[in-house]
């Protein structure tokens, strides 16, 4: 059986990775583990090469293609868009809202229609895990003239849940990095709703959007790292601290 914990504090820890929190409505899914190092216990799991099959979180990747509005007045162009991790899959909307004289204001929104951060044409946007320049045009752009910017995440880019806390693991083999968590070819656990707790990997506050470090294995609210679609930090706290993650239930 795995290893859970081998030194003790005065104060026990509210609770383990992995473990689910509490008794609100939770779903949880099989599937087999393909990463060779395993997936570790609270660890976010993606879809896999193999029907049923899961990786662990790692390294992001991802691409994105723009159209300008049908009825756009303004000629501008949308340059190459750079996509980096936390972006979103699906279409973000770009809409120029205060226009000027070769120039001009617009604001950005994700998929999910939350306010990404506003720009202007012809500087250099990064936000959101997007990075782009909306060139001016021979014909200024007008107010509510719109680009829309497709993100296909090409890496990690199917999440299917977290890695849930279990007893009923074998042994890691020798020579093994892994201790709490599922090793590879098992078939592990994985919430796809509920509440879970996690290790924080910097300060994190409650209502946060959650992201997943994969060099630290732990959770921030770090928009470089890998976002966690639907995930909402729960409590608050610090790095190296257990707390609350909800998913797709807040």
């Amino acid at each position: 059986m795995a290893t859970y914990q081998t030194t003790y504090g005065n104060a026990p820890a509210k609770g383990l990775p992995g473990q689910i929190a509490n008794e609100e409505k939770c779903n949880k899914i099989s599937r087999t583990v393909e990463s060779a190092a395993g997936i570790e216990f609270g660890q976010p799991a993606f879809r896999g090469a193999s029907d049923h099959g899961a990786v662990a979180g790692g390294a992001f990747a991802g691409t994105a293609t723009s159209a300008a509005g049908s009825g756009n007045v303004g000629n501008g162009v949308m340059g190459a868009v750079t996509v980096s991790a936390g972006a979103k899959k699906g279409v973000y909307k770009l809409v120029i809202i205060a226009p000027a004289a070769n120039a001009g204001a617009f604001e950005v929104s994700d998929p999910d229609g939350v306010f990404v951060d506003n720009g202007n044409v012809a500087a250099a946007f990064s936000a959101g895990g997007l990075a782009f320049t909306l060139a001016d045009g021979a014909t200024d752009f007008a107010a509510g003239d719109s680009f829309d910017i497709t993100v296909a995440l090409t890496a990690n880019g199917t999440f299917i849940g977290l890695a849930v806390l279990n007893p009923a693991v074998p042994p890691v083999a020798p020579g093994s990095t892994l201790v709490d968590g599922y090793p590879q070819y098992f078939t592990g656990a994985f919430m796809t709703m509920g509440q879970m707790y996690v290790t924080a990997g910097a300060a994190v506050a409650d209502g946060g959007d959650v992201y997943w470090n994969p060099a630290t294995k732990r959770y921030t609210s770090t928009t470089t790292h890998i976002r966690i679609p639907g995930a909402t930090f729960d409590t608050s706290g610090a790095d190296g601290d257990i707390v609350e993650v909800s998913l797709k239930l807040r």
